[in-house]
């Protein structure tokens, strides 16, 4: 906190308990001079005939004797009555969050663009946690998992830079369930026992088991991945997503977008075709088609149109596209790739197009794009981003 602030509230506080010395009583006057809002943010805070607002005017107005009690029509009231209490102590809990905002506000608007960006953050990479169907954890991009004395005849996988391929298994007994995770600011490719590939985009998980059957290939999903199928008639390939909505594929390429904390499933079909199924409703989608499911609606509905697709799947090539995309949906992106927390100071309504703009950059490369408009700036502290105005 400001130490500025933080000494007006322990003023504040004394005044409260009736235990301000006279310097400090001055102190405090001094600093209603010198920020005339206090009064104004504390008046808003009571009604005008309150006794409240009367007792802080004797306060902040010239020194003069307090009378011993004050009433109104209904009531008597002594300088430590609870609502003066509750009320100013909801008054510092206001002025402290609005001092701060101001004041950090007054601090980021003076700095240059260099000072706010002095502490830069790297791009995402490629790790994840694997969690075999044996037990086994795999550290995904560990130099000691990946380059370790690991064996693809011990665990059934094989390791290259950013994959792992689960080997088919035949002669399996009991069929577990394989699991792999990326955090934010991770990506990683699975192959998987058909040879079907899934790269998973950050904070995402799959699940799949040790082998298919011979009906149908089933995998679950969250977060956002690109699949590419391998053709096999005979077994279909079914993503489950959340919602019971799920994916029909024989052998297809499509992106999957669904992560817990967005509001729509994304399914954008760039070859082949699929279905999407939601209930008893289903749609037929072909290339080019991007079909969304409402997963918080009350009733989901299901809606299809076309895309420019290079929008929806250029991430698992390497590339941010944003084009006429709101600031907070290019945002909720970059928290995931950087793996930061982002702050808003103000709100944005103006749209901002980044097109093709490497995942690779720092993050600081991406915020100056943006910032290039005119409508945004922002500071980098730690793993926080803030944005402003």
């Amino acid at each position: 906190m400001n130490p500025e602030s933080e000494r007006i509230e322990e003023l504040f506080r004394l005044f409260i308990d009736g235990s301000l010395t006279e310097l400090e009583r001055i102190e405090l006057q001094g600093y209603l001079q010198k920020y005339p809002e206090l009064n104004a943010l504390y008046t808003e805070l009571g009604d005008d005939d309150s006794f409240l607002i009367r007792e802080w005017a004797d306060f902040a107005g010239p020194k003069q004797e307090k009378p011993k009690e004050i009433s109104d029509a209904k009531t008597l009231f002594s300088f430590s009555s609870t609502r003066l209490v509750a009320g100013l102590t909801l008054f510092l809990a206001t002025f402290a969050a609005v001092w701060l905002y101001r004041s950090h506000t007054e601090e980021i608007s003076s700095l240059t663009r260099k000072e706010r960006y002095r502490n830069d953050i790297d791009a995402g990479s490629n790790k994840a946690v694997a969690t075999l169907a044996d037990g086994h954890t795999l550290f995904l991009g560990d130099p000691s998992t990946t380059n370790g004395s690991l064996r693809r005849d011990a665990l059934g996988v094989e390791f290259s830079e950013g994959q792992i391929r689960y080997l088919p298994k035949k002669n399996e007994k009991t069929r577990g369930f394989n699991t792999v995770k990326t955090p934010e600011g991770g990506q990683y490719r699975v192959i998987l026992p058909d040879g079907s590939s899934a790269k998973l985009n950050a904070a995402s998980s799959i699940r799949f088991p040790s082998f298919f059957d011979q009906k149908q290939r089933v995998v679950e999903i969250q977060g956002e991945v690109y699949f590419d199928v391998v053709s096999d008639k005979a077994r279909p390939f079914i993503v489950n997503l959340p919602s019971l909505a799920k994916i029909e594929v024989l052998g297809t390429s499509f992106n999957v977008k669904a992560y817990p904390d967005d509001t729509t499933i994304k399914t954008t079909l760039e070859e082949g075709s699929v279905k999407f199924k939601a209930g008893e409703d289903a749609l037929l989608m072909r290339s080019g088609e991007q079909v969304q499911l409402a997963t918080q609606a009350s009733n989901p509905v299901l809606l299809k149109r076309k895309v420019e697709l290079s929008a929806e799947t250029s991430w698992k090539d390497g590339y941010f596209n944003f084009e006429n995309a709101e600031l907070k949906t290019i945002m909720t992106e970059v928290a995931r790739w950087y793996d930061v927390d982002v702050e808003y100071k103000t709100q944005i309504t103006e749209q901002f197009s980044i097109l093709m703009l490497p995942r690779s950059f720092s993050i600081s490369k991406l915020l100056e794009l943006l910032e290039l408009t005119g409508h945004v700036k922002f500071l980098i502290e730690g793993r926080r981003i803030t944005v402003m105005t």
